[in-house]
């Protein structure tokens, strides 16, 4: 669903922030290859033998919809044939124990948990169902694995299953949820721990570098006495002060995503602190007053700030 045409576009800003509008289209090529594999198992292990790697994240062994309600799950097949299966809760397992994969220069371990489920009778390729812990309310999707045999699911670059991990989002899902998701994937999965050479002069171009004054007016009383700002040099690097204390540490990248010169685009923040990125919508506009305004526009909320 996520990786169309109608959708790519919004990968490409994505990667446009972080890796600059030139590389965004290579970016986003290899961002959706890493995911859209058709091999796995022996043939994937097989495949990336001498480096590399991709994962199937469809589903496989004749699955086309599966739907999960309390105890049971209903697999709709790709032969038009439905079948419904209880299940058990065993515990919590580890996929991939012991398993590292070199990932930028560094060896990284695989193993990540998951909760198990067992079919209270003979259902196949559907005994088990392995799921972690993302949910459409907090992540957008979820992931998960399902197979015969249990020691074999535990394997994810070796084994029958290697290199897979299906992934899936609620089929009513708006359009507002999957670009969540996607942006979601291409946060976590581009660095932003560091600037590219195009992407710190967009944030020089754009006009971001500089000292910035949250304006608190219209946020109520309790904020009369709170002065927060925030200042982002020519190297990307930003930091926001409450009253004289440092409250974050970032990198800031920002693209213009939208009609070119219009004062709108995407902006990402990566915490140094925390390791994870954050988007928002951007908008730079002048007041009454002759000031620019940059506006960013948050799950928590929209705040401005005032250019200093």
């Amino acid at each position: 669903m996520i990786i169309s045409d109608k959708w790519t576009p919004v990968w490409v800003d994505y990667a446009a922030a972080v890796v600059g509008e030139d590389a965004a289209a290579d970016m986003t090529a290899g961002l959706q290859s890493a995911v859209t594999s058709e091999l796995h198992g022996e043939a994937a292990v097989a495949a990336f033998a001498d480096g590399g790697y991709a994962f199937d994240c469809g589903f496989i062994n004749g699955a086309r919809r599966i739907a999960f309600s309390s105890d049971t799950v209903t697999v709709l097949r790709t032969d038009g044939v439905s079948e419904t299966h209880t299940y058990e809760y065993l515990g919590q397992y580890n996929v991939g124990e012991a398993e590292t994969m070199r990932y930028g220069g560094t060896e990284i371990s695989m193993a990540f948990p998951v909760d198990v489920y067992r079919s209270t009778d003979e259902a196949g390729e559907f005994n088990y169902f392995l799921l972690r812990d993302d949910t459409m309310e907090e992540t957008y999707h979820i992931e998960f694995r399902y197979g015969r045999d249990l020691e074999e699911l535990q394997g994810y670059l070796t084994g029958p299953y290697a290199y897979w991990l299906a992934a899936g989002i609620d089929e009513n899902a708006d359009e507002e949820t999957i670009r969540r998701v996607i942006g979601l994937f291409c946060l976590e999965n581009l660095d932003c721990s560091t600037h590219t050479e195009a992407a710190l002069k967009q944030i020089g171009e754009l006009g971001f570098a500089g000292s910035w004054k949250a304006d608190l007016s219209a946020s109520g009383e309790e904020y009369a006495s709170v002065d927060l700002t925030m200042t982002i040099d020519e190297n990307g690097h930003g930091v926001t002060l409450m009253n004289g204390a440092q409250t974050a540490d970032f990198e800031a990248y920002a693209a213009d995503t939208g009609a070119k010169g219009d004062g709108e685009g995407l902006y990402v923040a990566y915490s140094n602190t925390e390791y994870e990125a954050e988007a928002a919508p951007y908008t730079i506009t002048v007041n009454a007053e002759g000031r620019t305004v940059l506006t960013l526009a948050a799950d928590g909320g929209t705040v401005s700030w005032i250019r200093q």
